[in-house]
């Protein structure tokens, strides 16, 4: 009985083990500048990679969320991103390494601001994921990225 008690802690503490593991870096299993996710209806043209990815976009009434994996060397990021729309939102949101949102920015077309420049809260440098979400966007906008500490 003593022998499966301690076979059963084993394998807990190697179960928890490697969750930690994981949870240490949840985007690094994959590269810079991978696309996580692409259901924007729209289009999306990335025009630089790298530590500072930048990209336009366009749609006609479209829809959807835009993901990538971005290496940040910083423990912020500032971010710059502006449309010309009629109609439509445009949110950004940045996940640092370790999941946490540290950035979560809406444009909403019509409202008289059209541009964003700002910088992130402090998170744990690494890979993070950069969403963007649009929504009955018409028109055309664009975005740039970069580290800071």
């Amino acid at each position: 009985m003593k022998n499966s008690k301690n076979t059963i802690k084993g394998l807990f503490v190697a179960v928890l083990g490697m969750a930690l593991m994981v949870s240490c870096g949840k985007y690094k299993q994959y590269d810079n500048n991978e696309v996580i996710d692409n259901t924007f209806s729209g289009n999306v043209l990335v025009t630089s990679t790298g530590s500072d990815p930048a990209g336009d976009f366009t749609g006609n009434g479209d829809s959807g969320t835009y993901s990538f994996v971005w290496d940040n060397s910083g423990k912020t990021a500032s971010l710059n991103f502006d449309i010309t729309s009629p109609t439509g939102t445009v949110q950004f949101i940045m996940n640092d390494k370790k999941g946490d949102e540290v950035l979560n920015q809406t444009i909403t077309a019509g409202s008289g601001e059209d541009t964003y420049s700002g910088v992130s809260s402090e998170g744990k440098s690494g890979k993070w994921l950069v969403t963007m979400i649009l929504t009955d966007f018409s028109g055309d906008g664009s975005y740039s990225i970069n580290p800071r500490d």
